[in-house]
């Protein structure tokens, strides 16, 4: 019988691809969860590890590249990442997780070794996975270095996690299998932390809880061993709780396990979700190469807190705002934290400022002796909340000590006095002040709670109490809302207690989202312990940093490169000022910076930037007058809809700004009349005509219409307490955070240009530093004037007619 040909060829190949398919089916009948580690990979790879899926081939799909197939034959692995069209990365996974090795062994021998036969592309990468939805996943990867196969750690710490994108660039450039002092990226942090939030959330693991819930996971974590996840939620349970007082034990802090622990819940549909919780919570850890992360420069438990409070309302309740990691570190720098400092945190909350001090000390110090001596006596930290202090106590451990004199407490209620014993100088804490306590902190960083109350300690409480501690010269740093050193309640604590013991260095105003979400006006401020702040001769270095170099992004402060980073431009400099006296070149830069001695006859003595900074007027152009009406005409146009707006200019003379002699006045010398607004609260507000301005920066402060007034004023400049000038025609009312400034010669033109160069002091004022009289009243205002050294009242209206828009006014 004749073979009909064209039959044969398709039952050949239909023949070989049921090979093929049996041969896969064979696969999974034996790896059942190898599928299901499939769409594990992916997410991970793509959504966590930085890789594009364009780059990522699965199983049969690597048969694609020709070159692959040539020595793969059949055979594929889980997952093959083209990394640069030469250099491949081999995945393979098994479906449980104690068959880890078999995993990596399979992705080396059976797929790599046979990939690397080739010469001209080579697999440089391998990592076994393996597990399941039910035990969760763990993964092991591998270096081909001058042809030999390494364990990939970071920072001495093997990975648990597939690899990212960057850490095989990292690799790649340095020829390493061990990466030291990396950090986690912000982007995969915040994403692992907000996940880990949103499953304790799911599974009903109150908010207040959550903390301490992962610091009981990470230390089960930091010896390194498996954790079970797919026993029974109470066995579970008791194993971890069980490691966690092992190593407490160990750490002599065993007091701490009522405070660090999961606890078992009463029901069992609670049991499932706490269960759950912990399986989720703990592939998310490991998924994040936690221990390697912990191992690092990265303050990472602090960071986890920090979502978690903002979530919560935990933090609000107890006044607790956490410190940014990178002011923590900015801090140390600038204070120079060496081996022979034992440095104090009175406030400790989760140990971000000791955890800076400690990584400074390890950074810098070559001598192992007196590493060893810091790292068992040199840190010491107090805090009140026992679950707070618990997280600080997991910080230390996870980075290999510091813990041994971080205490629970009542920060007021400990004296620390020096101790000195085998020519090791350490301190011990006291319950009360003894007569001869010798007092032996050289350096303090903190942020105390704020208070949110009148029966709150106070800020500059906790400043005081941490001062005695200090030998004297010793430096202390603080960061502080703006308040405290600006405000009247605090005034006789600045001059008559702060600097008539002390000398005032430095203060750094943070800029004003630094602790967002939350809304807190912070600064940090230099103290040198001891020595009666000298007026006539003593400079304080004052900073004001608007930027830190990080952006908001969707809700959350991420760092760009992007961002100008003025604490950076400033700390060496800050640094050599603080420490040694040194003076830098140049004192002055407009609105930044400046080196100014304080001015010691003022009873309500500021101690911030904004009270020293000059304004920098150097750069008036027109489009700073244009601004002005450009507002002023949205602002008619938006409440009484005035129609037919033009740009045309009302003459065709132009006014050059730079043509004329400017002269500085202050505000009593350019206004008859300056008379403080009343507040008028919304309820009490009866609708009407009469426009009600307040300290908005929307509408030029118009908030309101009434027919109520208190009382009511006619063409007038308006100053908000947040240092924005508006002019407003017509009748009006204002509430008491607005400075109604009056004079004959105004008119809607010349109020222009006055609020124009009025708002100038902006950056001057915020809600921390509010624009009232007795700081204003000391402000400088350049304005033009005329050839009899007068204020230009002419010039400033014919300047304004000669704009866009001037012709609508």
């Amino acid at each position: 019988m004749k073979r009909n040909s064209k039959l044969f060829k398709s039952t050949i190949l239909l023949n070989n691809k049921e090979v093929e398919q049996n041969m896969t089916k064979r696969k999974f009948k034996s790896s059942p969860s190898e599928v299901h580690a499939y769409a594990y990979i992916i997410k991970e790879l793509i959504e966590k590890k930085g890789w594009n899926k364009n780059q990522i081939y699965t199983q049969q799909e690597c048969h694609k590249l020709p070159e692959i197939k040539k020595y793969l034959e059949l055979t594929k692995p889980e997952n093959i990442i083209d990394i640069d069209g030469k250099i491949y990365y081999v995945i393979e996974s098994k479906n449980e997780r104690k068959k880890i090795d078999i995993a990596l062994k399979e992705a080396r021998e059976d797929y790599a070794d046979k990939i690397n036969q080739s010469n001209k592309i080579r697999a440089s990468f391998i990592t076994g996975i393996a597990g399941n939805n039910k035990e969760g996943y763990i993964a092991k990867s591998q270096y081909l270095k001058n042809g030999s196969w390494e364990y990939i750690t970071e920072n001495d710490i093997e990975l648990t996690g597939l690899l990212s994108k960057k850490q095989v660039q990292d690799i790649l450039q340095l020829n390493e299998a061990n990466l030291n002092d990396v950090e986690i990226t912000e982007e995969e942090f915040l994403e692992t932390a907000e996940n880990i939030n949103e499953v304790l959330h799911e599974n009903s693991i109150n908010k207040d809880y959550r903390a301490r819930f992962i610091s009981a996971l990470l230390l089960a974590m930091s010896d390194g061993r498996e954790i079970d996840v797919s026993q029974e939620c109470d066995v579970l349970i008791d194993n971890i709780n069980s490691r966690v007082k092992a190593i407490l034990k160990r750490h002599n802090k065993i007091g701490f396990s009522n405070f660090i622990k999961i606890d078992e819940p009463s029901s069992a549909d609670n049991h499932i979700k706490v269960k759950e919780a912990i399986k989720k919570t703990y592939q998310e850890l490991l998924n994040l190469n936690i221990r390697s992360a912990m191992n690092s420069g990265k303050d990472v438990l602090g960071k986890f807190y920090e979502v978690f409070l903002k979530y919560g309302n935990g933090a609000k309740d107890i006044g607790i705002v956490l410190t940014p990691r990178h002011i923590t570190r900015f801090a140390s720098e600038v204070l120079d934290i060496n081996a022979n400092d034992l440095v104090l945190d009175p406030a400790c909350g989760t140990g971000g400022f000791l955890v800076s001090a400690f990584d400074e000390v390890r950074r810098k110090t070559k001598d192992k002796d007196k590493f060893e001596n810091f790292r068992l006596n040199g840190l010491y930290g107090i805090e009140e909340q026992d679950p707070i202090i618990s997280l600080a106590l997991v910080n230390m451990i996870f980075r290999g000590d510091g813990k041994n004199n971080m205490i629970e407490g009542n920060c007021f209620r400990k004296w620390l006095n020096a101790n000195t014993t085998n020519k090791t100088f350490s301190a011990e804490y006291l319950s009360e002040n003894k007569k001869n306590r010798i007092s032996p902190i050289t350096k303090v960083m903190m942020n105390p709670p704020f208070a949110l109350k009148k029966g709150d300690e106070q800020e500059y409480k906790f400043i005081e109490h941490a001062l005695k501690q200090m030998e004297d010269g010793g430096l202390l740093f603080a960061v502080l809302p703006i308040s405290v050193l600006v405000e009247n309640p605090t005034k006789v604590w600045r001059k008559e207690v702060l600097l008539k013991n002390n000398t005032l260095m430095a203060v750094v105003t943070f800029p004003e989202d630094l602790f967002y979400p939350v809304g807190v006006h912070t600064l940090g401020i230099f103290i040198k312990k001891g020595i009666p702040h000298d007026f006539s001769k003593q400079e304080v270095y004052f900073v004001k940093a608007k930027s830190d170099g990080f952006v908001k992004i969707k809700g959350v402060r991420k760092q760009s490169t992007n961002a100008r980073n003025m604490l950076e431009e400033i700390k060496g400099e800050l640094k050599d000022f603080v420490i040694e006296g040194k003076n830098p070149k140049k004192k002055e830069i407009l609105e930044f910076k400046t080196i100014t001695k304080l001015d010691g006859n003022k009873s309500d003595i500021e101690l911030v930037p904004e009270a020293y900074l000059q304004t920098d007027y150097s750069k008036f152009e027109d489009e700073d007058f244009i601004k002005a009406v450009h507002k002023y005409v949205g602002f008619l146009f938006s409440i009484f809809k005035i129609k037919n707006i033009s740009p045309k200019e009302c003459n065709n003379k132009k006014f050059n700004l730079h043509d004329r002699e400017w002269k500085y006045f202050k505000y009593k010398d350019i206004f008859q009349e300056d008379i403080r607004g009343k507040r008028l609260i919304e309820n009490d507000r009866e609708k009407g005509d009469i426009l009600y301005f307040s300290a908005s920066e929307f509408n030029n402060g118009w908030t309101d219409s009434i027919s109520n007034p208190i009382f009511t004023e006619k063409d007038a400049i308006i100053y908000t307490t947040f240092g924005d000038a508006y002019y407003v025609q017509g009748e009006f009312t204002a509430s008491d955070e607005i400075t109604i400034f009056k004079d004959k010669k105004l008119n809607v033109y010349n109020g222009l240009f006055l609020s124009a160069v009025m708002t100038k002091n902006k950056y001057k004022y915020s809600f921390g530093r509010k624009a009232f009289k007795n700081k204003w009243s000391k402000d400088l205002i350049p304005l033009p004037i005329n050839k009899n050294k007068e204020i230009d009242w002419d010039f400033m209206e014919n300047y304004i007619k000669s704009l866009p828009y001037s012709s609508n006014l």
